[in-house]
């Protein structure tokens, strides 16, 4: 034996003429310390006297370690189940709590006195309490249910939504407990009904809006297509959304839309779609375009319509929503106040203002490029007679008839304007001093062969020069207006080079 802290077994049978099972220690042949359960059973004769023992052992040193190895997994299990983050409760089949841990109390604030007291149906909403028992009694049918989502009611009367699972728990086939663990979702939800009323709101915002709005999802597929849009375009949502036909709304024929570029980062393609584009003013990452459309709902529009791209948090292009203004009143105000501001009101023909403008445009242009540059200044021979004799109405009818002359016999590259009176310019841009003069000279020709009403004939003298490095525009234009006046002196009615 180990020790004599334990009786001898069959001792002790001989003392209380009682059967005993006892546990011993010893020690094998090795040292080794060993586990022993003694039984000692007493024989009697027919007097009741004691006349044998019997005595039996058993090595229990295997079952003892795993019965100590359990033990200590059962409280670390415990320690495990308490201190996990996630809700733990055992009910018995009746409902009654077994177990709860710690974050179980902590979350909905009842004391282990009053746990004891209470049943699944004291943390459940009365409106939902029939499904929500209903469910864990079924539970022993089915065994287990994964991602249910349940409302607890804490102490202090806060709903506590929660997410997970309830299994049952089997001893030998026959359920005996009910087990759920829980997620507290409290938090996830308010915010998911958050964005749901967020997104809601924004989808308020594009339906009623009173810019025209149309989004694209990342397969160029419209997904909004609000009122105001239907209004412009003439084509409805019901249409038009689930479908990638928003070319439809704009062009003949199918091609890509500002949004569509956008979405597919074909930013070194939008030359070839837009003559005009820019990065939008006011709107992050996007980009800007405007221009005439022949029939968009029916009528002729100028748009401007700027085009963002949408990112989801991890920085992926998910979305590119476009907006549309109609500006073609004030693009049209805008033409013509332009229009005024730089065309001759009597002749239609470029202004002094707006031809000084071009002349320094082809001027730049001929230095950085070396190309050739020739300038025709003529004007009307004894105009003051015609003004004096027929009046300033007939005179102004001379003008716009000399000017519709020009205007027809000129290259479509040439630029005419009214510089003053009855002073013209033609310029002509990549012509030679030599082609200027053969212009100058149908010009001439032209005026003197036609038949004018009231005054029937009149003649014009010309100027021609070609521009000469390092020329400024005011060397050029005095250089034609010498020829000019040399013209005149020479008697008239002829074109004079300088």
């Amino acid at each position: 034996c180990a020790g004599g802290e334990h009786p001898c077994p069959m001792i002790e049978v001989k003392k209380t003429g009682k059967p005993l099972v006892l546990e011993h220690l010893h020690y094998n042949q090795q040292g080794a310390q060993r586990v022993v359960e003694v039984h000692g059973y007493p024989i009697f004769d027919e007097s009741g006297n004691i006349v044998q023992m019997i005595e039996s052992s058993l090595d229990i040193t295997q079952r003892r370690l795993a019965e100590d190895a359990l033990r200590r997994s059962e409280a670390s299990l415990q320690e495990f189940l308490d201190d996990a983050n996630d809700l733990i409760q055992i009910l018995d089949l009746k409902g009654r709590f077994l177990y709860v841990n710690r974050a179980w109390q902590m979350t909905l604030g009842y004391s282990e006195t009053e746990i004891r007291s209470m049943t699944i149906h004291d943390i459940l909403p009365p409106d939902s309490r029939e499904s929500s028992v209903g469910l864990f009694s079924s539970i022993s049918r089915i065994s287990q249910v994964v991602g249910h989502e349940l409302i607890f009611v804490a102490k202090s009367g806060k709903a506590i939504i929660v997410e997970g699972n309830i299994a049952t728990q089997m001893e030998k086939g026959a359920p005996v407990a009910v087990r759920g663990t829980f997620r507290d979702i409290t938090r996830r939800k308010q915010l998911e009904e958050q964005f749901l009323e967020q997104k809601s709101i924004t989808e308020k915002m594009i339906k009623f809006s009173a810019v025209p709005i149309f989004v694209l999802d990342k397969n160029h597929v419209v997904t909004n297509w609000n009122k105001a849009c239907e209004i412009m375009t003439g084509i409805t949502g019901q249409r038009i959304v689930g479908t990638s036909d928003h070319w439809r709304a704009f062009y003949p024929s199918k091609r890509s839309c500002l949004a569509d570029l956008v979405l597919d980062g074909a930013y070194d393609s939008f030359p070839k779609f837009y003559e005009a584009f820019d990065t939008s003013t006011f709107l992050h990452d996007g980009v800007r375009s405007e221009g005439w459309f022949e029939n968009v709902g029916g009528k002729k529009r100028y748009i401007i319509f700027d085009a963002v791209p949408i990112y989801n948090r991890a920085k992926e292009l998910v979305a590119v929503i476009e907006t549309l203004q109609d500006i073609s009143e004030r693009k049209k105000l805008e033409e013509e106040l332009e229009r005024l501001a730089t065309t001759d009101s009597l002749t239609g023909l470029h202004n002094r203002h707006r031809f000084n403008e071009l002349l320094e445009q082809e001027v730049a242009r001929t230095k950085r490029y070396h190309t050739p540059l020739s300038l025709i200044m003529f004007d009307l021979d004894y105009f003051k007679n015609i003004n004096d004799t027929y009046g300033h109405a007939v005179g102004d009818q001379v003008l716009r008839a000399v000017a519709d002359i020009i205007r027809k016999n000129v290259r479509s590259t040439d630029w005419v304007g009214r510089w003053g009176g009855e002073e013209f310019m033609v310029l002509c841009p990549e012509a030679t001093e030599k082609d200027a003069v053969l212009t100058a000279e149908k010009l001439r020709g032209l005026v003197e062969s036609h038949t004018f009403e009231t005054v029937k004939t009149i003649t014009i003298s010309c100027g021609v020069t070609r521009f000469k490095a390092p020329d400024s525009v005011d060397a050029f234009v005095s250089r034609a207006d010498d020829g000019l006046y040399r013209a005149k002196d020479k008697g008239r009615n002829i074109v004079e080079i300088v």
